[in-house]
């Protein structure tokens, strides 16, 4: 009784620094508060022995690793390297989470089962473990309805629905899912990371404020603030590629975030967009014609998908069009005008004129 007495005051402490975003703690802080709440006696017990007996216990709450070295056991207990190799112990915010499978509807089953077809590689590696047991239980919930559509006409819906990439389509690149699941888990503790990054100019190491993910097919993104930026008040936000990412550390500093701060928002106003000029953020006033007649696919996009919020397409003879937006120079923009090829003509501006004859000029240099 006493054992499970000083495991169940375990897991208590280390909830208790969860719901306190205290983060992490080594063995010795979880030493010195059992032995302040009376669960361990010092008498006739060394230093090596008690941190052994404690050792003991938590590999016990934390149970078998799978074979890729993830951890899943019932409490949330979670683990992360600290200094010197040494283990730090929290418990996982994504394991608190209970389900009614009897109230559940069953048109959830398809929802979930769509999630987790289609975000299985980007949610966290134990949100993954709750959707596998909710869809359990929805799908056996399913198999007693009788009455209602059969499972294989759920299963048939979900094999119909599909993520694409438009344009020539790219392999997404392999990254670590656990290097993810620390940046989601330090987004949800409000904390700082350390990670080790390739780049052009080697491995360098960052001490960063995540912001957040941002998934962008066949990439995926974190964007965060470097740490030595904020202090000299440089508001600028870097993305880093995950799968660049070699090791990541949750820090025991806080995650200085504005609170009104939302990913949508960031790349809606075109932060994410590569620059042709890094020194030029000035929007531009563009002019396109467009050469379509009318009801052509071409003009049924720009009218259903427009470029930006401020666009404005205009008929202006049977087969001419004209097209005014409020763009930046980017890659993106030059790309896609390239990809209009003789179905349109930049009038204006002339910044983004010479940006196509460059293009042109250097791809024809190839031929």
């Amino acid at each position: 009784m006493q054992i499970f007495l000083r495991r169940l005051e375990i897991l208590n402490y280390l909830r208790q620094r969860q719901e306190n975003r205290a983060g992490p703690v080594g063995i010795n802080s979880i030493i010195q508060h059992l032995t302040n709440a009376g669960y361990i006696s010092e008498e006739g017990r060394d230093e090596k022995s008690i941190c052994r007996l404690i050792q003991r216990d938590l590999s016990f709450l934390l149970g078998e690793a799978d074979d890729d070295g993830t951890h899943f056991n019932d409490f949330g207990l979670a683990t992360e390297r600290g200094d010197r190799k040494t283990l730090l112990w929290s418990l996982d915010p994504y394991q608190s989470l209970n389900y009614d499978f009897e109230k559940m509807p069953a048109f959830m089953a398809l929802a979930l089962s769509i999630t987790q077809k289609h975000l299985k590689q980007v949610l966290p590696a134990a949100t993954q473990k709750e959707l596998a047991q909710l869809f359990k239980g929805a799908d056996t919930k399913l198999e007693q309805q009788s009455s209602k559509l059969e499972k294989k006409h759920y299963k048939r819906l979900s094999d119909s629905v599909e993520f694409y990439q438009r344009g020539q389509s790219l392999q997404a690149p392999e990254f670590d899912m656990q290097a993810l699941d620390r940046v989601y888990q330090a987004i949800l503790q409000g904390k700082r990371i350390t990670i080790s990054y390739r780049s052009a100019k080697g491995q360098q190491d960052y001490d960063l404020h995540p912001y957040g993910v941002a998934i962008m097919l066949p990439k995926i993104y974190l964007v965060a603030q470097k740490d030595e930026d904020q202090r000299a008040g440089n508001q600028s936000l870097r993305s880093f590629l995950m799968h660049k990412i070699d090791d990541i550390r949750i820090s025991n500093f806080s995650n200085q975030v504005p609170e009104t701060f939302v990913m949508r928002r960031y790349l809606e106003t075109g932060n994410m967009d590569l620059l042709l000029d890094f020194d030029d953020e000035s929007y531009y006033q563009l002019e396109l014609e467009v050469y379509a007649s009318a009801g052509s696919n071409l003009v049924e996009d720009l009218l259903g998908s427009p470029i930006s919020d401020e666009q404005s397409l205009k008929q202006v003879n049977e087969n001419t069009w004209v097209l005014r937006a409020q763009v930046r120079r980017t890659i993106q923009l030059k790309n896609w005008l390239l990809a209009l090829g003789g179905q349109a003509k930049v009038i204006a501006p002339e910044q983004v004129r010479d940006d196509l004859r460059q293009a042109l000029m250097a791809m024809l240099n190839h031929y």
